[in-house]
């Protein structure tokens, strides 16, 4: 007889081989199922950044009592920070960072300042003088520098563009070592999105610190990827499982009212907003094995609480990123990270309140990824 953990194994071997058979992006081949292997609270945020540790333990922000709070599995967990302008305190904590020796990176977007903290919550190191507004969210691991990104305005005759600047600034100190703002979409992809913006820039680039760097283009329709960060031109143009959607009336009417109840008055009408694809992708992660995950059939309305989410996942290999599979996994996702064979979301569930529940999951995927391999051994062994 078959045991449960054997037979879902076999169930996850033979939906990856038809992943691996039909090609990229077959829409007929099944999303992977996973149950999580524990679920813990999480408080209300208006932050969707999260991070593993090597314990094993999930980290979040909580921007309305200006701390961080990391749980493990089991439930222990350590907090800290305050609101303040003082060492180890936070006016907005945003990005959460993997520091080494098991510390925790947190940085504070309204101060310009990143504070490292030991495990147990002790503040070890604090650099200030980080570019303004610096996002951290394009590589989840720090070392002696941490990648992030920027906007910048530059002069355009008498007026100014806004640009997305990537950078890496080093640790101690803010100082930005490396910077690049790449070319607009329109001159390195074609996209057949309608009313997709042809001077929309190449935005945040997600890397792990290999020297290649991934955008997402397109409303999620494509993954572009410079194998040299450094090049002029991408290496390899991917087509992702993106499928056209557009806003249904109920959505419609929500922004309606959110663009009507604003302080200013918008130039964006009803007919645009219709007419507009809904993104593909939301959340998005790589992770340290260089596979890149997504949460596709993106919906970023706050009030929509689906019961289930899908996460594409690549793998970045010579030729660039190659699809795998689609993960199934509970609740609306809009955080998540992945270290070795965890994958830890932060999830929204409507529980029938007025605010939903916020919650961090934990997956095993070690099974997922082992079948990967074994299913793509399989279609290239067969005659």
């Amino acid at each position: 007889m078959i045991s449960g953990q054997r037979r879902r194994a076999a169930s996850i071997f033979v939906a990856l081989l038809a992943v691996a058979c039909g090609g990229q992006g077959d829409s007929a081949a099944p999303p992977v199922r996973i149950e999580p292997f524990a679920s813990v609270p999480s408080p209300p945020s208006r932050s969707p950044h999260l991070i593993l540790l090597k314990d094993g333990a999930a980290c979040v922000v909580d921007t309305y009592w200006y701390r961080v709070i990391c749980t493990h599995p089991d439930g222990e967990s350590v907090t800290f920070g305050q609101e303040g302008r003082g060492p180890g305190e936070f006016v907005f904590p945003d990005a959460l960072l993997r520091a080494p020796a098991g510390a925790i990176g947190v940085v504070d977007i309204s101060l310009n300042r990143l504070s490292v903290f030991a495990r147990s919550g002790e503040l070890v190191t604090s650099t200030s003088d980080l570019p303004n507004q610096f996002d951290g969210g394009r590589r989840k691991a720090m070392g002696e520098t941490m990648a992030g990104s920027y906007h910048r305005y530059r002069p355009n005759g008498g007026s100014s563009l806004l640009d997305w600047v990537n950078v890496d600034v080093d640790a101690a100190t803010g100082r930005v070592v490396w910077a690049r703002a790449f070319p607009p979409e329109a001159d390195v992809v074609r996209c057949s999105t309608p009313g997709w913006e042809e001077d929309r820039q190449l935005g945040m680039g997600y890397e792990d610190g290999s020297g290649d760097v991934l955008f997402v283009t397109c409303r999620g329709e494509f993954l572009v990827w410079y194998a040299d960060r450094d090049a002029s031109q991408p290496a390899a143009t991917v087509r992702t499982t993106y499928v056209e959607r557009y806003p249904t009336d109920e959505e419609v009417a929500f922004q309606l009212r959110g663009l009507q109840s604003a302080p200013w008055r918008s130039a964006i009408s009803e007919e645009e907003i219709r007419s507009r694809p809904k993104p593909w992708y939301g959340p998005r992660v790589m992770d340290d094995r260089r596979r890149f995950l997504a949460v596709s059939h993106w919906n970023g309305l706050d009030h929509v609480t689906p019961r289930h989410s899908y996460i594409d996942v690549f793998r970045l290999v010579d030729g660039g990123p190659e699809y795998a599979l689609t993960l199934q996994v509970t609740d609306k996702v809009v955080g998540m990270d992945v270290l070795g064979d965890t994958l830890a979301v932060l999830v929204v569930r409507d529980v029938g309140g007025v605010v939903p529940e916020r919650r961090v999951d934990w997956y095993d995927i070690s099974t997922v990824d082992h079948a990967v391999n074994d299913a793509r051994k399989e279609s290239v062994t067969e005659p």
